[in-house]
């Protein structure tokens, strides 16, 4: 008889917990699922999400989700980022995908010759990034020490490409990607003429990316390069625009006259030689341009207003276009 009330009772416990289980694996009815977006972010904790997917009624059960990822060993793999679900998902279900390879990623285009500042801005317009944390990784001296960049911050070094990132990820993280694609993109022979130029290759991505600010058109770049080195050679300014206003923002305005006259060290109206640091993020070819300026005895160029640059050699033949393309 005692035998027969234990097992009664064991089937009892069994029954109540397996319906439990039941009740919360299974998902809610099908007229009452409605589809959200769900974030996780990096370095958030497992009992953190699983409270969230209760108030936001993905879950029934906080302890059984909880509990199901401790048990499960899956509470370990979160991965930050976005995802869609619904609730008429099972907790196994959301769980799987949570801790999957079903993250949102979402298409970001940098575009060559944007700042670090720039692409700060629009990350943050994408809801991918704070642009002020951004900023401070990009200027963090560690950070820089450990992605080997011999610069006071990462410009220069964040390569123009398309990139599909996912929310909730770290601005480091991010900025590591872009400085990763940098030095898979650059061919190793590009560093190789580095090395047996007068420039170390770092003063290359420097007047690369003052080549990058300056022209648009391919055809011009390896002219404006020759240009900048024939001035290096005679020891002249090298006085290009872009560089007078790099550390003025917000500004997307004409340079002016009393921008020439501002000290700063990437004015390079003030300074002899090239900037403290690169003034954009340049593409292969504006960096090979600067690797392989073309022969020319130019000195001088300026806007025809159309895109492109008239170039002389002289500075009365200088004078000349401007009165001609800029009066």
């Amino acid at each position: 008889m005692k035998r027969k009330i234990e097992a009664a009772l064991a089937f009892t416990i069994v029954a109540a917990l397996f319906a439990t289980f039941l009740y919360f694996y299974q998902a809610p009815e099908a007229d009452s699922r409605s589809f959200l977006s769900f974030s996780i972010n990096t370095g958030e904790s497992f009992k953190s999400v699983s409270l969230r997917l209760k108030a936001e009624g993905i879950v029934r059960s906080e302890p059984f989700f909880y509990y199901l990822g401790r048990l499960t060993g899956k509470s370990g793999m979160l991965k930050a980022g976005e995802y869609e679900l619904n609730t008429e998902m099972t907790a196994w279900e959301v769980l799987k995908v949570i801790t999957g390879s079903h993250v949102k990623l979402y298409r970001i285009t940098v575009p060559e010759g944007y700042t670090m500042f720039q692409i700060a801005e629009m990350l943050e317009n994408a809801g991918l990034v704070d642009e002020i944390q951004f900023l401070e990784s990009c200027w963090d001296p560690v950070f820089l020490e450990e992605l080997q960049i011999p610069s006071f911050s990462v410009e220069g070094y964040l390569f123009p490409e398309t990139y599909y990132i996912a929310r909730g990820s770290s601005a480091r993280s991010i900025i590591r990607m872009f400085v990763e694609m940098f030095w898979t993109k650059v061919p190793p022979n590009y560093l190789a003429k580095a090395k047996s130029s007068s420039m170390s290759f770092h003063q290359t991505v420097i007047m690369a990316s003052m080549i990058e600010k300056e022209t648009g058109l391919i055809g011009e770049m390896s002219l404006i390069s020759s240009v900048f080195f024939n001035r290096i050679d005679k020891r002249m300014k090298l006085q290009s625009d872009p560089t007078a206003i790099y550390d003025l923002l917000p500004y997307g305005g004409r340079v002016m006259r009393d921008h020439l006259f501002r000290k700063t060290p990437f004015n390079t109206y003030q300074i002899v030689g090239l900037p403290m640091t690169p003034i954009s993020n340049p593409g292969l070819l504006a960096i090979y341009a600067a690797l392989n300026p073309q022969k020319t005895e130019y000195l001088y160029f300026v806007s025809r207003r159309d895109g492109s640059h008239h170039f002389s050699a002289s500075y009365e033949e200088h004078q000349e276009a401007i009165d001609k393309f800029l009066k």
